[in-house]
C-alpha cells in the first residue's frame, strides 16, 4: 500500500511539473505574439488636422488600446475619435492621467479632447487598467 501511495504521489508531482511549464510557455508565447502584434498595430501613420487639432482615432484590440496615429506633436490639440465597435465595457472609462483626461465615452459622445503638454511616452488605461497602453507626444 506504501509503494501505491508513492508512486501516486510521485505521479500528481510530475503532472504538476509539466503543468507548470505547459503554463510557462503559454504566457511566453502569448507574450510575444501580442509584442509582435502591438509593433504592427502601432506603426505610425501621418498626423491628420480637424482645424487646429490633431486627429487621432483609438481603438481596443486584444485588450490594448491602440492610438492612431500613436505619436502625438506637443502643445497641439488633440481630437481623439474612440471607435466605439472595439471599445465595450470598462474600456469607455478612459483615463489618460499625465493629461487630465478622465472620460467616460458611448455613442453619440465618443471624443476625447486635451493638449499634451509634456513630451515622452503616456499611460492610457481604461479606470480599472484592464486595458492598457501608450503613446508619445514629441
Amino acid at each position: 500500500m506504501d509503494k501505491i501511495i508513492k508512486n501516486v504521489l510521485i505521479f500528481g508531482t510530475l503532472l504538476l511539473v509539466i503543468a507548470a511549464i505547459a503554463v510557462v510557455l503559454a504566457i511566453s508565447g502569448n507574450n510575444q505574439s501580442k509584442s509582435n502584434q502591438n509593433n504592427d498595430i502601432n506603426a505610425d501613420t501621418q498626423t491628420v488636422y480637424v482645424g487646429d487639432a490633431q486627429q487621432v482615432k483609438l481603438s481596443v484590440q486584444g485588450g490594448t488600446y491602440i492610438l492612431s496615429p500613436s505619436t502625438l506633436k506637443k502643445d497641439v490639440p488633440v481630437r481623439m475619435e474612440v471607435d466605439m465597435n472595439t471599445v465595450k465595457g470598462c474600456a469607455r472609462s478612459i483615463v489618460i492621467p499625465e493629461f487630465g483626461v478622465r472620460q467616460y465615452v458611448e455613442p453619440g459622445n465618443n471624443v476625447i479632447e486635451f493638449t499634451p503638454t509634456k513630451t515622452g511616452t503616456f499611460d492610457i488605461a481604461c479606470s480599472m487598467v484592464m486595458y492598457t497602453g501608450t503613446f508619445t507626444v514629441e
